[in-house]
């Protein structure tokens, strides 16, 4: 699956987590099971395509509304851009509640991880 959506402004929490998304407008994402995917991203209409964690759903941890958004692993992103396309590849997991941003951090590492290995990502 592939899609094309608007960047939004989100609440920040991922980045306190330690992780910074790239919220996306969720009238633009196609309806899809919840949970964690891996995938790929493309910065702007011609940008480069790089390995990416995403959320869709569901966020019970942190007690926040549905939302789509993008982690880009191992790539720093200082002007967010206007739009992204992501190429949804495979599901890692279901969406979960943690009970605690720490726990749910240590989650998102070993997401993280997971997308490299299904990617092949430093192999």
């Amino acid at each position: 699956m592939q899609f094309t959506a608007h960047v939004i402004t989100g609440t920040g929490k991922g980045r306190e987590l330690g992780f910074p998304t790239l919220n996306l407008e969720m009238s633009a994402v196609p309806q899809m099971d919840e949970g964690v995917y891996v995938c790929f991203a493309r910065l702007g209409n011609n940008g480069i395509r790089l390995p990416a964690v995403m959320h869709y759903g569901a966020r019970p941890t942190l007690g926040a509304p549905p939302s789509c958004e993008v982690h880009i692993l191992d790539y720093v992103i200082t002007i967010p851009p206007h739009s992204l396309s992501v190429e949804v590849v495979d599901k890692i997991r279901e969406v979960q509640n943690f009970g605690s941003a720490e726990k749910l951090s240590e989650q998102l590492s070993k997401d993280c991880e997971a997308a490299r290995a299904m990617l092949c990502v430093s192999c």
